[in-house]
């Protein structure tokens, strides 16, 4: 009887929760409707940009950002302040993709408590990068690899060892239990900065554009010189500076409309931007989908503790919007 179910929420966080409940329920009651394709997830906009005659609709802040990214590049040349070589629009946007790869960098690191200049300044003799923050007692460390990581959790469990022993001393013998002589060394606390694979091919990047971390934050004379229209030379001295620099000049000339959700949209501004046959974008919900929503709902409402709070400490220093 349906061979065309939408599941329609918002395009915002409350909106994923909502879809993984419906998608969960699907596969647990209706299996047959995800067997046979027979479920869709409808894509609502995030913005509506009208620049000039031109209406886009765009569906999230990543692809917001790639479009004002490509808006600021279209109308200015930009050339190395050192050598005046101009860049093409492909090493632009290669260059482009690179910064925002260390926006990224930048907020994983704030998130975990590490401000990225004290992350570029606590490069080793070796010119490595921290990998790890250690914990030991109230004191924060760097370590650089992994290796380093297993020594002090060696020479951690030694000095437990010790302190244990000592205890166990000061204490009269006729008091102590099985209990007390048993030896159970606390972890070291301990975060992965980055993914390790990821960082290394971004430093690549820069390294081809001779550039390093430094670069994005620290000024030492002009790096670039954007030529705008008349000629007007605008110097910039980072990589952070030129980033933004073109968000700006991206939203030149366009009008913006943020929709807040499905429900706050009037009729005809759900037909243009959902509904409508001709226009809307659906997704196909495949058996991979489903299975994938549904193990996430249970990890999170099920009734083992374990799994649960593995998820949680893993993802807690991720949260971005925290709804207290």
């Amino acid at each position: 009887r349906y061979h065309k179910v939408i599941i329609m929420t918002d395009a915002d966080v409350d909106g994923s929760h909502i879809r993984t409940l419906l998608l969960t329920f699907f596969y647990r009651h209706m299996l047959d409707l995800v067997d046979n394709n027979f479920i869709y997830i409808a894509r609502p906009p995030l913005y509506r940009v009208k620049r000039k005659k031109t209406i886009r609709f765009i569906h999230s802040e990543k692809e917001m950002d790639e479009y004002l990214l490509e808006l600021g590049i279209s109308d200015i040349l930009i050339r190395r302040a050192a050598s005046e070589d101009s860049l093409d629009q492909k090493e632009l946007k290669d260059l482009l993709s690179i910064i925002v790869d260390i926006e990224s960098l930048v907020a994983t690191l704030e998130r975990k408590g590490v401000p990225f200049k004290e992350f570029i300044l606590a490069r080793n003799e070796k010119e490595e990068y921290p990998k790890y923050q250690v914990t030991i007692g109230s004191e924060a460390r760097f370590v650089y690899s992994e290796d380093e990581l297993v020594d002090l959790k060696k020479e951690n469990e030694k000095i437990q060892l010790a302190q244990h022993d000592e205890t166990i001393k000061s204490i009269p013998e006729e008091e102590i239990t099985e209990e007390m002589k048993v030896f159970r060394p606390k972890s070291l606390p301990f975060i992965e900065l980055y993914d390790q694979k990821s960082f290394l091919e971004l430093k690549k990047k820069l390294i081809k554009f001779e550039l390093d971390f430094n670069n994005y934050l620290k000024a030492n004379g002009n790096l670039f010189d954007i030529i705008e229209e008349g000629d007007i030379t605008i110097p910039v001295a980072t990589l952070k500076e030129l980033i933004k620099f073109l968000r700006v000049n991206g939203r030149k000339g366009i009008e913006i409309q943020r929709y807040k959700g499905l429900g706050e949209m009037n009729a005809d501004q759900l037909w243009e931007t959902t509904m409508d046959p001709d226009k809307r974008t659906l997704i196909r919900v495949t058996l991979p989908d489903a299975i994938a929503a549904d193990h996430m709902f249970s990890m999170l409402m099920g009734e083992e503790v374990g799994p649960r709070r593995e998820f949680i400490e893993q993802h807690a220093l991720s949260v971005k919007n925290l709804d207290v």
